[in-house]
């Protein structure tokens, strides 16, 4: 079937009514977002009834794992709207930039004129569970995303424009705009600031650099160090142990990186099948067995959740988990390879992400998907994206929408 410019914007217009469609059902199978859309508003009727600065002043009155600018986000929209119903669809609409953004970044970096096949990878997150309850309930991840997607925009147009420092600059600001809505996003500054540094040769380039992150950051820093207003941002360092939490962020990131580099599975499985690996596969089986701890009845992950579901315990996790972690060391870490060290940093800071020690998919969907497609170096990930077609598109699109199936099957069993 031959693929027209009529056909894919009919595609995403579908796509657009079933998040319509699924607004007025109340939709949230991702699990939560409705709940904590209704702690948002008592908390605004607690907090926030003698006024914004009141609210923001006394914040940490009550414990909410939320930036105070969402929740004044959400209180200007009441203020504007009024009605409920009317400002969550106005919500929706602004969250429907993040596929946009994707787009354009795609069409910048790859130089897409005609119609290619990467334009459908931003398609991707109108089947993601956690965009489509998030953008309904008002979730503070996906404004957050909305402007590390900027940033990433502006971060592309730097690596293929000549007036870099105004992109490093509108880069450096649309961080600190993500950061703000979810402050552990400014752990990627460290992966910008190194691919900056060569390009800041002058002491005047620098000096602007380093007084915008100052201007940018002081708010932020008075809020939370001197008015001592940090309970929300507090999180709880390693509740799990190193191995638990090592383990669960590989298996969630490897679910998307797998179906980028499915098709490069005979290269993978002859690795993983060689002999001299087979002792680093024990080692890791037996290090989770004997380290691994995680008691909560939520979080962790599709695999470990399958293997307490369907096994009722988690040994099933275990070999999975082992296999994917000997297969993310081939993706990032093999030293044949050439060592790509700010995908290393780019590694580190998605573990970063997590570094509470409850995983979340919700923590890297959609977020991974535009990093595969946008940031990192890996070879075979490049390939992926230089090489995709509309028969990976299909492949992709129907592995995420069997997750989107489960995460409605689950909504109604559990």
């Amino acid at each position: 079937m031959k693929i027209t410019k009529n056909k894919i914007i009919f595609f995403y217009f579908f796509l657009y009514i079933s998040l319509v469609l699924g607004f007025y059902l109340n939709e949230d199978f991702a699990g939560g977002f409705k709940k904590d859309y209704d702690l948002h508003h008592w908390l605004i009727e607690n907090l926030f009834q003698q006024g914004v600065l009141y609210g923001l002043l006394n914040y940490d009155v009550y414990y909410v794992p939320h930036s105070p600018l969402f929740i004044v986000y959400i209180v200007v929209l009441e203020k504007i709207f009024i009605n409920q119903e009317l400002y969550r669809f106005i919500s929706l609409h602004i969250c429907l930039l993040l596929p946009i953004i994707w787009g354009l970044s795609l069409k910048y970096k790859y130089n897409l004129k005609n119609i290619d096949s990467k334009i459908l990878l931003p398609s991707l997150i109108f089947i993601s569970p956690y965009f489509r309850s998030g953008s309904i309930w008002i979730d503070d991840n996906i404004f957050s995303l909305i402007f590390l997607s900027l940033s990433i925009l502006f971060f592309i147009k730097f690596e293929k424009s000549r007036d870099k420092l105004q992109n490093i600059l509108l880069c450096t600001f649309f961080l600190a705009l993500a950061s703000y809505f979810r402050p552990i996003y400014s752990i990627f500054s460290i992966y910008f600031f190194l691919n900056f540094f060569d390009n800041l040769k002058s002491i005047k380039n620098i000096g602007w650099y380093i007084f915008l992150n100052f201007i940018l950051a002081s708010p932020a820093f008075y809020y939370v160090f001197i008015l001592d207003i940090n309970k929300w941002a507090q999180s709880y360092l390693f509740r799990e142990n190193i191995v638990t939490v090592l383990s669960l962020s590989i298996s969630v990131m490897m679910f998307y990186f797998i179906p980028f580099i499915i098709k490069d599975f005979k290269l993978l499985r002859t690795k993983i099948l060689n002999l001299k690996y087979f002792f680093f596969l024990t080692v890791s089986f037996l290090t989770l067995f004997f380290f691994f701890e995680y008691d909560r009845n939520y979080s962790g992950g599709v695999i470990l959740k399958f293997s307490k579901l369907i096994f009722d315990n988690y040994l099933i996790y275990y070999l999975i988990a082992s296999i994917l972690i000997l297969i993310f060391y081939f993706l990032f870490f093999d030293k044949r390879k050439k060592f790509k060290s700010l995908d290393t940093v780019l590694i580190i800071s998605l573990f970063a992400l997590e570094i509470d020690g409850v995983v979340y998919h919700e923590t890297y969907d959609p977020l991974l998907l535009i990093l595969i497609s946008l940031l990192f170096k890996n070879k075979l990930l490049n390939n992926s994206i230089l090489k995709f077609n509309y028969k990976n598109f299909f492949f992709i699109f129907s592995y995420f929408f069997i997750f989107y199936l489960m995460a409605i099957g689950k909504t109604f069993i559990l």
